[in-house]
């Protein structure tokens, strides 16, 4: 074997070796880990070239490791866990330096959330400031690594977010109990029976903002479970999640439509000129989560202690949701 440094053996190799130890399946480490299934293939290359070993067999139900990866898994997760204690320190060290607290919340969420937090904060005489973020590809991987401190989140599988609850503190907030169909103000559904079915017949635009990149939208979910045909709008242009003023260009003058739980979308649609913004029916509503759970906000944070000023800026939060989402 060569002599093996951590000049010719990163981290990635390492966190894909232990993650196709775990997983069995590229394709399903590329999707957990939110890289291209190309790059999972030559860090694994990589790593077989730098051990000079197979490390993996592959058989009918996926990567099989062999007996040198057995006996190196323990090492590499041990590596692994170690470059992440590593990361936290240096986030922590970093917030010390400066008062700034770094909150995601997507803008579908709350209406006028930073005047309400600005509010609070001014209120309870928090000496702190805030940056507020409505853009990620991994939120919950961000809070891990210390780019974000707090965040608020939408999920309907709960299971989803356990893979996190070693590293983060996940507390629900509020259920959101209704549906609001949003779409083209001269819309040809407008003019037939607002039904899961009916929805399922025109373009889908995919808007929920959901926690982490292997999230389903609980319509597509459906749509999956009872083998019913969806077709999906051609979106490709939209960046990492829709922001509210993005439902204007990819529903106006179409027949994509698109469906959301967000109480925002309803009570500001005025802001949408163009598009219709109605709630689905509680018979459709109950209908669509019979199998399945009703998306959940949920208030994320690294685990660990905090400092005072950041726990009350994190009810301050938990307060703002309880009053404004329904």
């Amino acid at each position: 074997m060569k002599n093996i440094t951590l000049d010719n053996l990163d981290m990635l190799s390492i966190n894909i070796l232990v993650n196709l130890y775990e997983e069995h399946s590229a394709t399903f480490v590329a999707k957990k880990m939110n890289i291209p299934a190309p790059k999972v293939s030559r860090c694994l290359q990589n790593a077989r070239a730098i051990f000079n070993n197979p490390l993996f067999i592959r058989k009918k139900h996926g990567l099989i490791p062999n007996e040198f990866t057995q006996q190196l898994y323990p090492i590499a997760k041990e590596l692994l866990q170690c470059s992440e204690h590593l990361q936290q320190l240096s986030a922590r060290t970093n917030n010390l330096s400066s008062s700034e607290i770094n909150i995601y919340a997507s803008d579908m969420l709350i209406q006028h959330l930073p005047q309400q937090l600005s509010n609070a904060i001014n209120q309870s005489d928090l000496p702190i400031s805030y940056k507020l973020h409505t853009q990620s590809i991994n939120v919950c991987n961000d809070i891990k690594n210390g780019v974000t401190d707090i965040a608020i989140l939408t999920e309907s599988n709960q299971q989803l977010l356990q893979f996190y609850a070693d590293a983060l503190d996940i507390v629900p907030l509020q259920k959101l109990n209704h549906i609001y169909l949003v779409c083209d103000l001269h819309h040809p559904i407008l003019k037939q029976e607002l039904d899961i079915d009916t929805i399922a017949s025109y373009p889908y635009v995919t808007a929920y903002n959901l926690a982490t990149p292997t999230s389903v939208d609980p319509f597509i979910f459906y749509c999956q479970q009872h083998h019913i045909h969806c077709q999906l709008a051609d979106i490709d242009n939209v960046k990492v999640s829709t922001g509210f003023h993005d439902l204007y260009p990819l529903l106006a003058d179409s027949e994509s439509l698109a469906l959301l739980p967000y109480s925002k979308i309803y009570e500001q649609s005025n802001l949408l000129p163009g598009l219709h913004v109605c709630c689905l029916s509680e018979m459709e509503t109950n209908r669509l989560y019979l199998s399945q759970s009703r998306p959940t906000l949920y208030l994320v944070r690294a685990k660990g202690s905090h400092s005072d000023n950041f726990n009350r800026l994190a009810q301050a939060l938990s307060q703002i949701v309880a009053h404004s989402m329904h």
